[in-house]
C-alpha cells in the first residue's frame, strides 16, 4: 500500500509540474504609441498574434493617456521593486528620462545579436547614451498633406493639381484653397493638450522659427495662417475636440476635405478609403521649404523584466524587417533593410512621402521635452492661444502681444 501510495504521490507531482509548464506567460508591454483602437488591431493580428502561438505566451499591450501617466508607472514599480512591465515602447522625447534614472537595460549585446537589421542613427541621442543602447527605435513620423480627391475639383485661380502634389505651393496656398473648398473644410489638430504644438510647429519651421518657441517670426507668422483659416472659415468646429483628420476625413458628408497631418493617421484613412484621397508633401513656408516635427518611437527592456528572455525574442520579432513595417503603424520604419519590404499599395505610398519629407523639409525632434517641468502645460500654451483664435478674442490685431506673453508663460516651464 505505502508503495502505491508513494507512486501516486509521484504521478500527481508529475502532472502538477507538467501542468506549471504548460501555464500560458504574461508579457507585459507599456506604451506610448499604438493608442488607438485600429492601430492596437494592428498590433494584435500582423504582430502579436503569431508571436504568442510561437511562444505560448499572451501578450499585454496597455497604453495610458500620457507620456507623464507611462513614466509614473514604470517609476512607481522600479522603486517599489514590484516589477510587472516587461518591454516599454517610449517617444524619442522622454527615454533620456528613463535613462538617466536607471529604469533600462543597456542592450548593446542584443543587438549584436541582430545582425540582420541596421538601425537607422538619425535617432542614436535619443536611443542611446554614454555609448550603449538602451532602445531600439521602431517608427519616425512626420506631417504630409491630404485631401480628398474631391476636393481637387475647386482649386484657387494660379495654382494646379500636379503643383500641389508636388509639394510646390505653399500655405498662402493650403488657406486660398481651403476657402475655395468651403467652409469647414480643414482640420486643425486641436483637442486639448494632445498635438496642437506639433502642427503649429511643422507650420513655424516651414518659416524658418524655432521649436517651442511662440512669438519669433515663423511662429507669428504660422498663427497668422491659423487666423486666415479661421476667419476664412475654413476651420471645421470638431478642431477643438479631436486631434486626427482621419474620422472626419473619411466622412464624405463631414465636409472636411483637407488637412497637414501626422503620417499614421493619415495613413489610416488612406488603407479605411484608398480611392477616396490625395497625399503630398506638407505646404512650403517663407523658407521655401516645408517643415515638420519629427517624433517617433522606441522599444527597450525595462530593468528587472520579470520574463527576460521572451523580453529579448520580442525585440527580435518586432524590429525584423518583415515586422517593423507593421510595428510602425504607417509611418517610416527605421531599420535600412525595411525599404525592401515596401510595396505599391497607398499605405506605402504615405512611407516613401514620409523619406522624402525628411529629406527635404525642415524637421525638428523633440529632445527638449526633459527641458520642461511639463510637457502637458507646454501643450497647454499653444492651446491657450488657438482656444482664443477660435472663440474670435485673438485675431491679428492682438496676436503679438499675446505670443509675448505666452511666450513668457512657456519659458516659465523651463526646468
Amino acid at each position: 500500500m505505502k508503495k502505491i501510495l508513494a507512486f501516486l504521490m509521484i504521478i500527481t507531482a508529475s502532472i502538477v509540474l507538467i501542468g506549471c509548464n504548460n501555464e500560458e506567460v504574461e508579457l507585459v508591454i507599456l506604451s506610448d504609441f499604438g493608442r488607438e483602437v485600429i492601430e492596437k488591431e494592428t498590433y494584435r493580428t500582423e504582430i502579436f498574434d503569431a508571436f504568442e502561438e510561437e511562444h505560448n505566451v499572451k501578450i499585454s499591450f496597455e497604453t495610458l493617456a500620457q507620456a507623464e501617466d507611462t513614466f509614473n508607472k514604470i517609476d512607481t514599480e522600479q522603486k517599489a521593486e514590484n516589477y510587472t512591465v516587461d518591454l516599454l515602447i517610449s517617444h524619442y522625447g522622454t527615454m533620456s528620462d528613463y535613462i538617466s534614472e536607471g529604469y533600462m537595460q543597456e542592450v548593446d549585446d542584443l543587438e549584436d545579436e541582430m545582425d540582420d537589421r541596421t538601425f537607422l542613427q538619425t535617432f542614436n541621442g535619443s536611443t542611446n547614451s554614454d555609448g550603449n543602447r538602451y532602445f531600439f527605435p521602431i517608427n519616425s513620423d512626420v506631417y504630409l498633406s491630404y485631401a480628398r480627391k474631391e476636393a481637387f475639383d475647386t482649386l484657387p485661380t494660379g495654382l494646379t493639381k500636379d503643383e500641389i502634389l508636388a509639394g510646390d505651393y505653399t500655405w498662402a496656398d493650403f488657406i486660398a484653397w481651403a476657402d475655395e473648398i468651403g467652409d469647414h473644410s480643414v482640420h486643425i489638430k486641436g483637442q486639448a493638450t494632445s498635438m496642437l504644438l506639433y502642427e503649429v510647429g511643422g507650420m513655424a519651421l516651414s518659416n524658418g522659427g524655432a521649436f517651442p518657441v511662440l512669438n519669433d517670426a515663423g511662429n507669428l507668422k504660422a498663427w497668422q495662417d491659423i487666423i486666415a483659416l479661421y476667419e476664412d472659415g475654413s476651420i471645421a468646429p470638431e478642431s477643438l475636440t479631436s486631434n486626427v483628420s482621419n474620422e472626419h476625413m473619411v466622412n464624405a458628408e463631414s465636409g472636411v476635405k483637407l488637412a497637414f497631418e501626422l503620417m499614421a493617421p493619415l495613413a489610416t484613412a488612406v488603407s479605411q478609403s484608398p480611392a477616396a484621397f490625395e497625399i503630398f508633401p506638407g505646404p512650403q513656408g517663407t523658407s521655401g521649404k516645408a517643415g515638420s516635427i519629427i517624433g517617433g518611437h522606441g522599444i527597450g527592456i525595462v530593468n528587472n523584466a520579470p520574463n527576460q528572455e521572451l523580453a529579448e525574442e520580442f525585440i527580435k520579432w518586432f524590429t525584423a524587417p518583415e515586422q517593423i513595417v507593421h510595428a510602425a503603424l504607417g509611418t517610416i520604419p527605421t531599420i535600412e533593410e525595411a525599404s525592401e519590404a515596401l510595396g505599391n499599395d497607398p499605405e506605402d505610398e504615405v512611407i516613401r512621402q514620409g523619406l522624402q519629407t525628411v529629406a527635404n523639409a525642415n524637421v525638428e525632434g523633440l529632445q527638449m521635452i526633459s527641458s520642461y517641468t511639463s510637457w502637458s502645460e507646454v501643450k497647454g500654451v499653444y492651446d491657450t492661444v488657438f482656444t482664443g483664435i477660435m472663440n474670435g478674442t485673438i485675431t491679428n490685431a492682438n496676436i503679438e502681444a499675446t505670443l509675448d506673453d505666452q511666450q513668457d508663460e512657456l519659458e516659465d516651464l523651463l526646468a
